[in-house]
């Protein structure tokens, strides 16, 4: 292998080993100090790069913060919406199949109450640099791809016979990231963060809108339900 090939794999691979130890201290910092008690100067140390070469690849605390988000959250969806994950569970009703989604991001934002919080809360906020910008553009592609899963999955039960096929499988979809971004952040704020109670509500309030969308099909049924 030519010299100059080496020496590219070399870099590429000490860009990836930086962008590791940084997202890596970025989150023990959060954990250790809170996402308003930490700083940059404490990440960049333990990350063991200049603070200068910290803000070359986040330029603010915001900024960092989505960085490690979406990487988290790029696994969760990856893995969640594997073939052979739903493959498995292709014969559940849609009730499970939404909880089996969802149950993967309250353990995940329910690890640390305080973070999630502060991360959801930074979504809304008006401040975004250009590099923020591309963090919340990758959010957002990231929610529709997982709405367009959830789509599919509607208009799957939809053929089933178990979902009214006049209803719309995105505004289903749609529906149901609602409830569920609902849910999850009154979960958070609540005083103690379980995660049994918090799945058992969620699932209370998916049930209500699936049968909202199944109500007909179920009474002609004698009564039953998916």
């Amino acid at each position: 292998m030519a010299s100059g090939a080496v020496d590219l794999r070399r870099r590429e691979h000490g860009k990836l080993d930086k962008r590791r130890r940084i997202r890596e201290a970025a989150r023990a910092a959060f954990t250790e100090f809170g996402y308003k008690g930490a700083n940059m100067r404490e990440i960049a140390k333990r990350a063991g790069v200049a603070t200068g070469t910290l803000f070359l690849y986040a330029a603010d605390k915001r900024s960092l913060l989505f960085w490690m988000v979406n990487d988290d959250l790029e696994r969760l969806t990856e893995e969640t919406f594997a073939e052979d994950a739903l493959r498995v569970r292709a014969h559940d009703d849609l009730l499970d199949q939404l909880i089996y989604i969802f149950e993967t991001r309250y353990r995940y934002w329910g690890a640390d109450p305080e973070l999630a919080l502060n991360a959801m809360q930074e979504l809304t906020s008006k401040r975004s640099t250009q590099q923020m910008l591309e963090h919340l553009a990758h959010y957002d592609d990231r929610h529709y791809v997982g709405r367009e899963r959830i789509a599919d999955l509607v208009r799957d039960h939809q053929t089933r016979g178990r979902i009214r096929p006049s209803e719309d499988p995105d505004a289903i979809a749609q529906l149901m990231l609602a409830i569920y971004n609902a849910a999850v952040r009154s979960w958070l704020r609540g005083d103690e963060v379980d995660l049994a109670w918090g799945i058992a509500e969620l699932r209370k309030l998916l049930r209500l809108a699936i049968d909202g969308c199944s109500g007909a099909i179920a009474r002609g049924a004698g009564g039953t339900s998916n």
